[in-house]
């Protein structure tokens, strides 16, 4: 069983996402969370657009890195650059991999809600290609 922690700045869209495909994905032989360096809660329209591809996130909440400092995971990934150091000086893992997953900001409307889906379509990708990484 291997253990995954993904990293975002507020833990509210990209991680959630990037999650909940990758627990899909490795099934129960793996266990997987998600957390930020400044949570802020899970993104309404993230819910809904996970929602869509039948995905649901509704229950996940938006974890502190801090809530893992004791634990050793197998692979961090890290999807914004910036939280890099702040991610070592906090977690430990055997491996960590950094992925520049750009941010979705603002509040509501159609153009945000279509930047959305464009997202948890890239992080669906991305989940295939790290799961395929893990099982080899």
């Amino acid at each position: 069983m291997s253990e995954i922690l993904i990293i975002s700045h507020e833990n509210a869209i990209r991680s959630q996402m990037l999650e909940a495909y990758l627990r899909n994905a490795l099934g129960p032989k793996s266990k997987v969370y998600s957390a930020g360096t400044e949570p802020s809660g899970v993104d309404p329209q993230a819910i809904r657009v996970m929602a869509e591809d039948r995905v649901v996130i509704a229950g996940h909440t938006s974890d502190a890195i801090e809530e893992y400092s004791n634990r050793q995971f197998d692979l961090i990934l890290i999807l914004d650059p910036s939280t890099s150091e702040a991610v070592e000086r906090i977690c430990r893992a055997k491996k960590t991999q950094v992925y520049e997953v750009s941010e979705v900001n603002g509040f509501g409307g159609p153009e945000r809600m279509q930047r959305v889906r464009e997202l948890r379509d890239e992080l669906k990708k991305l989940a295939l290609k790290i799961a395929q990484e893990i099982q080899g």
